[in-house]
């Protein structure tokens, strides 16, 4: 069996396995089971795209994570980076991937063709979706991944494609695996990798063989001060950036803001603090902003197969993850920023608006005879004080068993897995820092109380924890002979026990703690499953597939996913083929169990209203010669607030929720001219529709006025709004442009609905060829792409389609390829990978003309209005002359090429990397 997987990931990898080939192969071929599909069959090409990563694709990305290599692959994109999530977010420390846009809850992942539990926190405060990090990468014998819907065959979430991740299944000996990557120009930027794996029996021989494997992997963290001299110029010239490195007000010695044209700094700021232009006591905060988390995960899987008597085929596999993931964060600062509203979920109201207080008059530290804004650096809050961590785990243990019945083949599994996720920070207190200043007991600029800052920024936490119980049965064979055939049939049912709970701290859910949200649901459903396949031989030639599945989950309605495929052998060398289905992801606990809902805040809005107002008043700063720096950072500061906006809103579950479904059409060609040379090209369309969710921050912004009384609630700003007004007028004082007594965000009410709509088609294309070098080895050319045609989401406001963003600043690119060039000749294997994103303009829905409405200079608009394409190649050497022992040296990014430039999103770094890894085996 391991011999027969082996050989059809090679072909697939190779040459796609055109139906040429498969006639020409050994008369007798063992059946396989090939993702998509329940029937196990000796042609490896069916009626659906399906692309295959052999061990040896694996190794030549030169990734250590399974989510480095997926996303070597065009036709998966990362949804969640543990390496680059924000330390706000609900999900630290987990990755996740989507295809075709359609997001992570639209992709299922699998793992030797089953499920894994959900990560232990919901991205978002909803989304469940499979942690990337909890599954040894280098326990991984091969990648298949689906690019059709195949809820008919897996259930719910199957709507975009499937990637079955299909661990080793057999091994004998022992093998070590250490490797470190490092980056030019950033050497804090590295990784270290070691596996070691060991196994021992043969299944033949001594009816079992049992192998574990385990893996470590540490990643550094690296702040924005590491990569300060890497900035190229123009990023200083992007909106609101032009002060992306300035040193901060929020010094250890502080300052007085009087108002936004008097900044004072307070006595006793060393020489060296005091900016000689506006002579503000100045702290620089880039040594401490971190741009990725310090990481340490390890992971384990084990895997016995065994006989059951001299008919089952029995596995025992249990895999097991940890991950400890931490932010590098600054000491506190004072705060004064005005107008936050957040949520008390516990009470059901708003919290705010709520500003901070302000030094009173007698204040130690307040020389003045009214209450004053003080902004200084808390530094006692440093040292370890202000964190950000996260920990998770999870595990699966899962019994599958095999065997005959009759003429049958049987198959059935159980299993139980669970994860867990704790995630620990600070948050302030809006008592217990309030009374630290209006009571005086806070001595700025000394070491407090350690009890005294723990009342000011006390711990909070959120705790999430899924658990998955699971039985499968399927029975499959031929049913009937027909003219053209053997007809062969599939059935099948599996249950499944899902649980799951997430809560915040009771200081978030009371809403103690400023701006914080939360969430806290915890409930328990069953699912219940029936499903068929069959695959009929029509005529000769033509074979079409039909699968049905029935999903009953808690109390909603069963739920029907029809598939229909058709595959037609035109000529040896041409192969057509086509599928139709209906998909569902089914509601999950977040969104419609009897939690009290969540509350969240959605960042960097752009609000219409006030956005255009707020570009026209920076820009009289920015454009000034006179403005210091420290009044161009304050009024970028004033921009952002309603160019770059955070909207919290408040979500409640929904018990009446109906699934998700889909439809999806592809239609597809295999085109294999020789033994060596193969073409394969498919159109896919897919639409969503009942989409579960909250509207759009874009599509509520957008409708405003036509929206419900107290749905989207305004706040009262003036104070801030006053204080930009006269920042303005110190550089123009002609100035007329006001705010309009239009208040800025403030909350959104935003339960969870049936509304949106996505649609989304393509190509797939792939060609592959594989020939001999006379004297030199053997060449192996792969290219992948992929095109995409059309991507829309609805518009509930408008009450029609949005325009196709294809080509946009929301999709990026339309065209997306890669092009692999692997040469092997004695023991040096080389290959080098190409990979090619076409450009895209710089708007987007929510900023149809956004530089022009950023008010970008004349001279800088053709340069802002397009991100031009972007080419990366890699490389990677293999030498395997050594007895027992492989090395591989992989360089990323091997011309240094920079990322285009993006006026919208700054800079961001494309590293030159290096990878080195040795494996030996004993």
């Amino acid at each position: 069996m391991t011999k027969a997987l082996m050989a059809v990931g090679v072909v697939h990898t190779l040459v796609a396995v055109a139906p040429a080939l498969a006639q020409e192969a050994e008369p007798k071929v063992q059946k396989i089971e090939i993702t998509g599909s329940s029937i196990k069959r000796t042609s490896v090409e069916t009626s659906a795209s399906v692309q295959i990563m052999t061990r040896e694709d694996i190794e030549r990305t030169g990734a250590t994570t399974v989510l480095g290599i997926l996303t070597d692959s065009v036709a998966v994109g990362t949804s969640l980076n543990a390496a680059s999530n924000s330390s706000g977010s609900f999900a630290t420390g987990a990755s996740a991937v989507g295809m075709r846009g359609l997001g992570k809850v639209a992709t299922l992942v699998l793992v030797n063709g089953r499920r894994i539990a959900p990560y232990g926190l919901s991205d978002g405060a909803q989304d469940n979706f499979t942690d990337l990090n909890a599954i040894a990468a280098d326990s991984i014998e091969r990648i298949e991944i689906l690019k059709d819907g195949a809820s008919a065959i897996y259930g719910s979430d199957a709507i975009a494609g499937v990637i079955n991740i299909i661990l080793r299944k057999n091994f004998q000996g022992a093998q070590i695996k250490a490797g470190y990557t490092t980056t030019e120009n950033l050497s804090d930027r590295r990784t270290r990798n070691v596996s070691a794996i060991y196994g021992f029996g043969d299944v033949a021989k001594n009816g079992f063989n049992t192998y574990l494997t385990i893996e470590g992997n540490k990643r550094d963290g690296y702040t924005t001060d590491n990569m300060r001299n890497l900035y190229p110029d123009w990023h200083r010239l992007t909106p609101g950036r032009s002060t992306w490195d300035a040193k901060s007000d929020y010094s250890a010695t502080g300052n007085y803001f009087i108002s936004s044209t008097n900044f004072v700094a307070a006595p006793g700021c060393p020489a060296s603090d005091i900016d000689p232009t506006d002579k503000r006591c100045k702290f620089d905060p880039l040594p401490y902003a971190g741009q990725t988390t310090n990481s340490e995960r390890y992971a384990l899987a084990s895997n016995t197969r065994f006989k059951i008597g001299s008919d089952i085929d029995a596995n025992f596999e249990v895999t097991y993850s940890s991950s400890f993931d931490s932010y590098i964060l600054a000491p506190l600062t004072t705060l004064v920023s005005t107008g936050n509203v957040w949520y008390n979920v516990y009470g059901n109201k708003m919290v705010g608006p709520f500003s901070y207080p302000k030094l009173p008059v007698g204040h130690p530290s307040n020389p003045y005879k009214t209450p004053t804004e003080y902004r200084a650096r808390l530094m006692d809050t440093g040292n370890g004080f202000n964190f950000n961590k996260t920990n998770s785990d999870q595990y699966r243990a899962m019994l599958a068993l095999e065997g005959s019945l009759g003429n049958y083949d049987w198959k059935s599994a159980f299993g139980h897995m669970e994860a867990s996720a704790d995630k620990v920070t600070r948050a302030t207190s809006a008592k217990g820092y309030t009374d630290a200043i209006v009571n005086k007991t806070y001595v700025f600029g000394k070491e407090n109380d350690r009890a005294l800052l723990e009342s000011m920024f006390p711990i909070r936490t959120t705790k999430g924890k899924s658990a998955v119980t699971f039985l499968d049965a399927t029975l499959t064979g031929e049913l009937m002979q027909l003219p053209a055939g053997p007809l062969s049939f599939a059935l099948g049912a599996d249950f499944r026990h899902e649980a799951y709970e997430m809560k915040s701290s009771d200081n978030v859910l009371n809403g103690e703690l400023v701006g914080i949200f939360g969430l806290q649901v915890k409930d328990t459903r069953n699912q219940y499953a029936i499903f068929s396949e069959a695959t009929i031989p029509v005529v000769k030639n033509v074979e079409a597939s039909v699968a049905l599945r029935a999903d009953k989950q808690g109390d909603f309605d069963a739920h029907l996913s029809p598939k229909l495929g058709l595959r037609y052998t035109v000529t040896d060398s041409i192969l057509v083929r086509a599928t139709a289905s209906g998909g569902f992801r089914a509601p999950n606990i977040v969104e419609s169990g009897n939690g009290l809902g969540r509350s969240s805040v959605s960042n960097g809005n752009n609000d219409l209203r006030r956005c255009p107002i707020a570009n026209d008043l920076n820009n009289l700063i920015q454009n000034n010669p006179a403005a210091t720096t420290g009044d161009k950072a304050l009024g970028n500061g004033y921009r952002a607030t309603d160019c770059s906006a955070s909207l919290p809103s408040f979500v409640s579950s929904n018990p009446n929720l109906k699934p998700e479904t889909s439809r999806s059409y592809t239609m597809g060609l295999v085109f294999a001219p020789s033994k060596t040379w193969n073409f394969g090209i498919d159109y896919y369309n897919i639409e969503r529709k009942d989409e579960i969710g909250t509207r759009s921050v874009v599509d509520i912004l957008k409708g405003e006025a036509s929206l419900p009384a107290g749905q989207l609630l305004r706040v009262d700003n003036s104070v801030a709004d006053n204080e930009f007004l006269a920042l303005v007028k110190k550089y123009a004082p002609a100035n007329t442009i006001t705010f309009q007594n239009i208040g800025k965000l403030g909350l959104v009410y935003n339960p969870y609905v049936n509304s949106g709509k996505t649609r989304a088609s393509g190509f797939d294309f792939d060609v592959k060829t594989s020939f001999k070098l006379d004297g030199v080895g053997t060449l192996r050319l792969n290219l992948d792409g992929n095109y995409e045609m059309n991507y829309q989401t609805y518009s509930v406001a408008d009450g029609k389609w949005n325009k196709n963003v294809v080509g946009t600043y929301d999709r990026g690119g339309q065209l997306g390829a890669k092009v692999t060039a692997a040469l092997k000749t004695g023991n040096w294997d080389n290959s080098v990978v190409v990979s090619y994103v076409s450009g895209y303009s710089a708007n987007s829905l929510s900023s149809p003309t956004y530089c022009a409405t950023q008010k970008v200079a004349a001279e800088y608009l053709s340069t802002c209005e397009r991100i031009d394409a972007g080419i990366t190649t890699n490389y990677s050497l293999t030498y395997s002359g050594f007895k027992n022992t492989k090395l591989n040296f992989f360089v990323g990014n091997v011309f240094g090429a920079e990322n285009p430039t993006d006026w919208r999103g700054g800079w961001a770094p494309n590293f030159r990397t290096f990878y080195l890894n040795g494996t030996y085996k004993f």
